[in-house]
């Protein structure tokens, strides 16, 4: 029997708790699901809720209320510029990177609020906030609908996170999913990570964690490369931007190198189209002139090579007509990944979540995944949110959002275009 991607899971990965279907609130009357290929104002319209001016910089950060939520109490901030597209904080001015962190801070200080927990309920409730980067336009991905950086920011009840029941990830049967949940290279991925940033200057701050399924699965975190901040108060240093711009870049520098090595680099590129793989041997030898790889990712990179196939044109012209098909067959095209900042910790009155010792930044690679962040909730280490099959929201829910909305936007100084 031929090897597979599920091969390229560590041993133990196939224990790790998962939740293959968190439901998520919806609209009565959602809008149609639309790529946005032109100007942010004119795509997101009334969902758009306020605008936050930058300095003298020509970026705005735009506030969006979601058409379709992850969760009652969320919202998204979105670099709202449109004739350049700004789709990773390695192409963000600082100035616009640093308010994007503020008015992250802003939030968790917006939840730590006990005015706040007591006003929405959110005692014991869990706190998530994430971003994602993927150039891929031909199949589904974390970046889908629209590629300019954009952060989700969610808060989750309590009443929702009693709703997860997790299950093994051997226990979902649909391979789709199953990979979304957690990549099949999300470990190779993180050993490979953990062998490139240290070759760079990680913040003495900072602490990253090796790979390890066990552990994931023992203390409920998420799936990735983790690394230990200080705390909340860490987001608004310089140091920090420093350590996203790093990750970043050493994320691409290692993808573009190993692209190469597996593939025929010359070849032709773009949607619907993937270069074709070198022979077994020749990757081989291009991984073993990477001096910066330990020999257990060279050992893992083989095996990707293994499970890895050449796309036959007749195969491509069916995956362009079966989106289902495409999630489960074709590789993301090019760097992808979702970057999470995480704490176990859950909201509280009496211990705000602004004062959490434990805070992780995650970084979650994919290679065919088509969910973008899959955060750890009620005893999962990753999550996929059902947007499509959950409760209509009523009335009071939607005053309720609505409520928590326009609360933050206030507290974070946007300029609303409609009354709180």
């Amino acid at each position: 029997m031929s090897a597979t991607l599920d091969d390229l899971y560590p041993p133990g990965a196939m224990l790790l708790p998962v939740n293959p279907a968190l439901i998520a609130p919806r609209l009565a009357a959602p809008p149609a699901e639309l790529e946005n290929h032109g100007r942010y104002r004119d795509h997101y319209g009334p969902f758009l809720i306020g605008e936050k001016a930058v300095g003298t910089e020509p970026e705005r950060i735009a506030l969006i209320d979601k058409a379709f939520p992850h969760t009652l109490y969320d919202l998204m901030l979105l670099v709202g510029r449109d004739d350049i597209l700004r789709t990773c904080v390695g192409e963000l001015p600082d100035t616009v990177l640093a308010a994007l962190l503020d008015l992250v801070a802003v939030f968790v200080d917006h939840v730590s609020d006990p005015a706040t927990v007591r006003t929405f309920s959110l005692e014991r409730g869990r706190l998530s906030i994430s971003w994602n980067y993927d150039p891929t336009t031909d199949r589904d991905n974390g970046q889908w609908w629209d590629k300019r950086l954009h952060l989700h920011l969610n808060c989750w009840s309590p009443r929702t996170c009693r709703t997860v029941h997790p299950v093994p990830l051997a226990d979902v049967p649909d391979p789709a999913l199953r990979r979304s949940l957690v990549d099949p290279t999300a470990y190779l991925a993180h050993r490979v990570m953990i062998d490139a940033v240290r070759a760079d200057r990680l913040p003495a701050a900072c602490r990253l964690l090796e790979p390890d399924p066990a552990r994931d699965a023992g203390q409920h975190l998420p799936v990735g490369l983790k690394v230990r901040l200080p705390g909340f108060d860490y987001l608004a240093t310089a140091e920090f931007r420093d350590l996203l711009r790093l990750l970043h870049g050493t994320a691409a520098a290692a993808y573009r190198l190993l692209r190469a090595a597996f593939t025929d680099d010359q070849a032709p590129t773009g949607p619907w189209r993937r270069p074709p793989l070198r022979p077994p041997a020749g990757v081989e030898a291009a991984l073993a002139a990477m001096s910066w790889l330990s020999p257990a990712s060279r050992t893992l990179l083989l095996k990707l090579r293994t499970v890895l196939r050449d796309l036959p044109e007749r195969q491509v012209l069916l995956l362009r007509d079966r989106s289902d098909l495409a999630r489960r067959c074709l590789a993301l095209d090019g760097l992808s990944y979702n970057l999470q900042l995480f704490t176990p910790d859950q909201l509280s009155t009496r211990h705000p979540i602004n004062h959490t010792g434990e805070l992780y930044l995650v970084q979650q690679f994919k290679t065919v995944s088509s969910i973008g962040s899959s955060p750890a909730l009620g005893g999962a280490v990753a999550t996929a949110a059902d947007r499509t099959h959950g409760p209509a929201m009523t009335t009071g829910d939607r005053s309720l959002r609505h409520a928590f909305q326009h609360a933050y936007a206030h507290r974070a100084g946007f300029t609303t275009r409609r009354s709180a």
